[in-house]
C-alpha cells in the first residue's frame, strides 16, 4: 500500500446516515449513452477538511480550521463541509474523476461553492476498493449491485420516444 492509498483507505468513509443517491448521467450530445450512477456523501475527516481548507485557501478565501499562521480567530468556525464521490456503471471498478465538496454555511463569499479534489485513476481505482469494502460491510450490497439497481431505475423511469412527442414527462429516478 502507497502513502495515498493509505490516506484513502484511513480518511475516506460514506455517511450511511445520508441517503445513497441512484441517478443516471450521459456522454455525447450526438449519439447519446446513458449509464447508472450511484453517489455517496462521504464523512468529513480532519485530514480531508484540511485538504479542503487548503483548495479555498489558494482561492483567497479564509480556512475552516486554523492552519498555516491562521488562528482560531482569524477562522471560519461556523461553516463545514460536505464530501461527495460517485461512482458509474460506465467506468467500472473506478470512482468519478475527483471527490467534490461543498462550503455550508460558511461566513464567506464562497458559501455553497463547489470545489473538487482531483483523484488519478491508481487513486480511484483504490477509492472504489475502499467504498466497496465499505457497503458490502455496512449495506450488504457490492458497489456493483448498488450501479445494477442504479440501471435499473434509470431503465424503468425513462419514457419513450411518443411520451416525448406528446409532451408527457418521463417519471422521476
Amino acid at each position: 500500500m502507497n502513502l495515498m492509498e493509505g490516506f484513502l483507505k484511513e480518511n475516506v468513509f460514506i455517511d450511511f446516515g445520508c441517503d445513497v443517491l441512484y441517478g443516471s448521467g450521459q456522454e455525447y450530445v450526438n449519439y447519446p449513452v446513458r449509464f447508472g450512477t450511484v453517489e455517496f456523501e462521504l464523512m468529513s475527516s480532519e485530514a480531508m477538511a484540511q485538504i479542503a481548507d487548503r483548495i479555498r485557501l489558494e482561492k483567497g478565501y479564509r480556512p475552516l480550521h486554523p492552519m498555516d499562521g491562521y488562528s482560531d480567530e482569524t477562522c471560519d468556525h461556523y461553516g463545514w463541509y460536505d464530501f461527495y464521490v460517485g461512482i458509474s456503471s460506465h467506468r467500472a471498478g473506478r470512482t468519478d474523476n475527483c471527490i467534490e465538496f461543498c462550503v455550508v454555511n460558511a461566513d464567506s463569499e464562497d458559501d455553497e461553492q463547489h470545489y473538487s479534489i482531483d483523484l488519478t485513476e491508481e487513486e480511484q481505482e483504490f477509492l472504489y476498493a475502499c467504498l466497496d469494502e465499505q457497503c458490502r460491510k455496512y449495506l450488504k450490497k457490492s458497489c456493483e449491485e448498488l450501479l445494477t439497481e442504479a440501471v435499473k431505475e434509470m431503465e424503468e423511469g425513462e419514457g419513450t420516444d411518443e411520451d416525448y412527442q406528446e409532451g408527457r414527462e418521463r417519471s422521476p429516478v
